[in-house]
């Protein structure tokens, strides 16, 4: 090292930063030369960054920092869990019982209990004959709802618990849609059972699912003043940012639809399973009960679709 201190540039000390504790105090005392007390100096600094960066990149069951690849699939593996291709893509994930303490714990903090009432009405040539045909509407046995005081199927109760204290906005948007007499939830349908997500409805306007329409209210206060949302309000849509996204999508979660980030309208899910693509996204704001779980679960299983899941054989109208 006496022969060639010049070798030793910032360049060289920058490539053994890179190298774990161990090997940067043995270059530390490799270092212990004439002449390169400020190299030393340099490298007695990196090494508090160098170790903090292990600590997110190498901290066991943490999956790295975002956008980095992470060795949490590393722990797993270790554990017993199989290869990084076996543990799936939400390999990080926590247990399903866990995530289902976390929402209950959600609704602890405050809650409302809803109701919502769907009668099954099974297509007939007769009832598809009495539908209006609107005008222009290329599929009116798929979007035209049957007068209400004609249903003649069986009526079920949906049972649900909402978390109205961490989530009010959100909770205020749903209930007026569940009470309005008129562009609210009575009248409209079950427009689609999605694949491995849900029973999709809330499309007040159309029933095809491409639509949307908040209940009436007042814009946020991030809307009003001379913040840079200032002025952005849509009458389709309702913008919250106060709320959090802090539920997962579980079997028995509902969720409000985001088009956009923070923006919602009157369209929901009932998820049936797992969906934890949907986290993070969605804003889920429920839970239904065991038994009104099973009906869902039951609609879904039995009742015949086409045309990407939209029911073929029933209507499920809420009212």
């Amino acid at each position: 090292w006496q022969s060639r201190p010049q070798k030793i540039s910032h360049h060289s000390i920058n490539a053994s930063s890179k190298m774990n504790s161990p090997r940067i105090g043995c270059t530390l005392r490799a270092l212990k030369v004439p002449g390169l007390l400020a190299q030393q100096k340099q490298l007695l600094q990196l090494q508090p960054n160098i170790l903090f960066q292990q600590s997110r990149h190498f901290a066991a069951g943490k999956p790295g920092t975002r956008g980095a690849r992470g060795h949490g699939w590393y722990v797993n593996y270790r554990a017993g869990k199989g290869g990084r291709h076996l543990q799936g893509e939400f390999y990080d994930r926590e247990s399903l019982e866990e995530c289902q303490d976390w929402n209950d714990d959600i609704l602890k903090l405050g809650s409302k209990r809803l109701y919502m009432d769907i009668v099954v009405q099974p297509k007939s040539p007769e009832t598809l004959a009495a539908l209006p045909i609107l005008r222009g509407n290329k599929r009116p046995t798929r979007t035209a709802v049957p007068p209400l005081d004609s249903l003649t199927g069986p009526k079920h109760r949906l049972v649900m618990d909402v978390a109205s204290g961490v989530m009010p906005e959100t909770i205020d948007n749903f209930v007026k849609l569940c009470t309005m007499e008129q562009d609210g939830y009575k009248g409209s349908k079950i427009f689609r059972f999605e694949k491995d997500v849900g029973l999709c409805g809330g499309d007040v306007l159309t029933n095809t699912g491409k639509t949307g329409l908040p209940a009436p209210h007042e814009p946020s206060p991030e809307l009003r003043g001379d913040g840079p949302l200032a002025g952005k309000v849509n009458p389709l849509k309702r913008t919250i940012v106060q709320d959090p996204l802090v539920m997962w999508h579980l079997p028995g979660t509902i969720t409000m639809l985001e088009s956009r980030v923070h923006d919602i309208d009157s369209r929901f899910i009932f998820c049936t399973v797992r969906t934890m693509h949907m986290d993070g996204i969605h804003r889920a704001f429920g839970q239904l009960h065991p038994e009104s779980l099973k009906l869902c679960q039951e609609w879904q299983q039995t009742i015949r679709t086409q045309h990407a899941g939209v029911p073929s054989s029933y209507d499920l109208v809420i009212v």
